[in-house]
């Protein structure tokens, strides 16, 4: 059991690091608010892992901060999420994640490949007529996306996006749906503003309540953890203390920051004000995974020949999409990742107060393995 565990543990360290880096490139190309899942994300990369070869390999693996080869790698990544399912789901609670994979009416995928995509990452392999009916095609995979996240998730791959050279579309859907520990009053909930960096407010609804709460500080920021109930899942607020601070406190946001800064999280007594929000974002992540090292996919270079025993498959991009809505009672949040594979008691403490009145920066976690599910900032809650 411990091997397993130090096993996730790494796994989820290094998935962690590739949140981190990802966090960066889209932070700086998306000024808004932003949300994404890099464990979706990471879960879509890994199908097209063990489907690459050479090169090709070696970079995704390097970006997602996995050991390459490791033919334990799919294995240990469908064991840390089933864990995961099993102790985050019930009491109100709901986790899921979902993978798929479509491959071109007629075209033959090696037997080793679809074996893997179906025993260890539970994924379903399909076939569709991208050649003839590519529009129809692009239809049942967003339909398949919708309905793995109950509907939070619409339209993952835009129209033109999937075309007549498309050989082999991956898809990977996650939903989370989490009841606070401690739930905020709704008549408690009161319209204040929020401090937009660089100046002006807009007003917005602030739930309010004080309890017992992860609470920590750095010299730059407060910290608070709110608990799901009866779950391994945890809220992280990063709150600069400063209005304008996110950007600064952003650049320092690598993975071992992050866990230095959440280790010394203890139970405090806080008077919390939080906004009630929610947030969308979309965007391709091609030019943000090249720049991360992966470059070789997405040119006529790459080597996806664990899938089809030839050199003739590329990535012709990789699309996310995510949504989080954070309210009285609790946290829903969804994502999905699609890629086109184309041819070519003790004494009472004082009262700490949190007030999340400004730009501030989340994640949802394991609280166990520290495995980031989702991570965001939230700029104009508006």
């Amino acid at each position: 059991m411990a091997g397993t565990l130090s096993a996730a543990n790494r796994l989820a360290a290094g998935m962690n690091q590739f949140a981190a880096d990802l966090y960066q490139k889209l932070a700086r190309a998306n000024p808004e608010n932003l949300i994404f899942s890099p464990f979706n994300t990471g879960a879509a990369l890994s199908m097209l892992l063990e489907g690459a070869s050479g090169g090709t390999a070696s970079e995704i693996a390097k970006v997602l901060h996995q050991v390459y080869p490791d033919p334990n790698y799919a294995a240990a990544l469908a064991s840390l999420t089933k864990e995961l399912m099993d102790e985050a789901n019930g009491n109100g609670n709901e986790l899921s994640t979902a993978n798929a994979v479509w491959v071109e009416r007629g075209f033959r995928i090696r037997s080793d490949y679809r074996d893997k995509m179906q025993a260890l990452l539970q994924g379903s392999v399909g076939q569709l007529s991208f050649l003839d009916h590519p529009e129809q095609a692009r239809s049942e995979i967003n339909s398949w996306t919708e309905q793995r996240t109950k509907g939070r998730i619409t339209e993952l791959f835009p129209r033109g996006s999937i075309d007549a050279n498309t050989r082999l579309v991956a898809a990977a859907a996650i939903y989370f749906y989490g009841k606070w520990q401690s739930a905020f009053h709704p008549e408690r909930t009161h319209p204040a503003p929020f401090q937009l960096a660089g100046g002006g407010a807009v007003q917005t609804p602030f739930m309010n309540q004080t309890g017992r709460f992860g609470y920590a500080e750095t010299g730059a920021a407060q910290i608070l953890e709110m608990k799901y109930r009866a779950s391994p899942l945890v809220f992280d607020v990063l709150l600069p203390k400063s209005r304008d601070g996110l950007g600064s406190l952003e650049q320092e946001m690598t993975a071992d920051n992050l866990a230095a800064w959440l280790k010394p999280v203890e139970s405090r007594t806080v008077e919390v004000s939080m906004p009630k929000f929610r947030a969308e974002s979309q965007f391709s992540l091609r030019t943000a995974l090249s720049k991360l090292g992966m470059a070789t996919a997405f040119t006529g270079a790459a080597d996806f020949s664990g899938i089809d025993d030839r050199r003739d498959l590329k990535l012709s991009d990789v699309l996310h999409k995510a949504f989080v809505d954070v309210a009285e009672e609790g946290t829903e949040a969804a994502a999905a990742t699609g890629s086109a594979v184309t041819m070519v008691a003790m004494a009472a403490a004082p009262r700490l107060v949190f007030r999340a009145d400004h730009p501030f920066a989340f994640v949802i976690r394991d609280a166990r393995t520290g495995l980031i599910l989702f991570a965001g900032r939230l700029t104009h809650p508006g």
